[in-house]
Parts: structure tokens; sequence; C-alpha cells
């Protein structure tokens, strides 16, 4: 059944006021509605923007130890450098003290037997003799030293030679060392006191394998010799 309307004025005028009155109050119930979603939209924003601002300095925190860790690794790795540079410093500092208290060593026993009369042997004597390959092919320095005892106060004059041994394109073969010497052959003398260093420079032959070597010392007032020693090549060779 249809709702009855009545025709009066004042029931429609009544009718109408209630019609207001209940659209009055829908819209009021929808503007606090609105009002209440967006004070809720504004708190979920303010939430947000607290926990972004929150998450903005962890990130920050964490940046700024990421940067304290990277340093503090580049001082690990530099001190860890130092310390590997150190030791290679550090080694060739001993191998170099080392190689002088060698070099001193020798020194002091040479000494020790010029020096003191009861440690000498008497007379002319090879205190050191070595060899030395240079860099040009087939040439070498030798250096030998000659020393007589304290108690001995003559001067000794005289030459030196040396046969070289070993084999030329398969065969034996032997040289002097004035057919060898780089220069002048008078160098293979001796005049001193007390002791002497004799140094100069041979080249051997092209293909020919030293094998042994013989020195022979003479003095200038004896036709003979007055000292002899043989040594094998390859021990006489300086192997610094």
């Amino acid at each position: 059944m249809l709702p009855h309307e009545c025709p009066h004025p004042y029931h429609q005028r009544q009718a109408r006021r209630r019609v207001e009155r209940s659209g009055f109050a829908i819209l009021l119930l929808s503007l606090l509605l609105s009002f209440a979603a967006g004070r809720w939209s504004l708190k979920n924003v303010d939430e947000y923007q607290r926990e972004n601002a929150t998450l903005r300095e962890a990130v920050d925190q964490l940046s700024d130890n990421n940067q304290q860790l990277l340093k503090q690794q580049d001082m690990i790795q530099g001190a860890q450098r130092i310390d590997v540079q150190a030791k290679q410093e550090s080694r060739r500092s001993l191998t170099k003290l080392y190689d002088e208290l060698g070099a001193l060593k020798e020194q002091l026993a040479f000494y020790q037997r010029v020096v003191a009369p009861e440690t000498l042997v008497k007379g002319l004597y090879i205190n050191g003799f070595k060899l030395t390959a240079l860099a040009k092919t087939g040439v070498y320095r030798y250096q030998l030293v000659l020393a007589q005892g304290a108690s001995q106060k003559r001067f000794l004059k005289g030459r030196y030679n040396m046969i070289i041994s070993g084999e030329l394109n398969g065969k034996a073969k032997q040289f002097s060392l004035n057919t060898l010497l780089v220069g002048d052959a008078d160098a293979a003398k001796y005049s001193f006191r007390y002791y002497q260093v004799l140094s100069a420079e041979l080249r051997l032959p092209p293909n020919f394998v030293a094998q042994h070597l013989k020195l022979t010392l003479s003095s200038a007032k004896s036709k003979g010799a007055v000292l002899e020693s043989e040594h094998v090549w390859a021990e006489l060779l300086d192997q610094s």
C-alpha cells in the first residue's frame, strides 16, 4: 500500500521539515565521517613521516659506521704493507751485515796471520786467491793476495804464473797466464814487504772449458819455484 499523503498544507510543511531535518542530519553525519577520515589520514601521514625520518637516521648512522670501517680497513692494510716492507728491509739489512761480517772475518784472519808471529807460516804464502766472472763472455778477473810473516823484514820480489788446463773442442789443452792476460804482461809480478793484492783480467779462448788452475810463484833471487798451489777452476769462482 502506498503511503498516504495528506493534501493539507500544514501536513505538507511538516513533511518537508522532516525531510529537511533528515537531510541535514545525513549531511552532518557525512561531514563528521569525512572529518574523522581526514584526521585518520593525517595521522597516518605523520606516522609515515616519523618512520621515514627514523629510517633516514638509521641509514645515516649505518653510512657513518661503514665509513669508519672502511677507514679502519685502510689503516690495517697500510700497516700490513708497512710490516711487509719492514720485514723485507730487515732481511736485506741482515744479508748485508752477514756479507760484511764475512769480509771482516777474512780481513781479521789475514791481519792475524800478518801480525801474530806465532800463527804465521814462515816465508812467502798465499793469503787468498779467487776468480770472478765478468759480464764479457770468457773474461775473468782474478785477485791474488800474497804475504809474508811480520818477523820477515826483507823485501820480496818475483813473478807468478798460472797454468790453466781443460778442454778445447773436446781435446785436452792448457794455457799459461801470459797468453791469457788482458793488457800488460808485466802485471804478473809481485814486489812487497808485508803483503800485496794483485789483480788483473784474463780472457779464455772461445770453446775452451777450464777445469784446473796451477799457480806458481818464483823469486827474483832464485830460478826455481818458491811456491806452488793447484785448484779446481769451479771452486775458485766467486759465487756472489
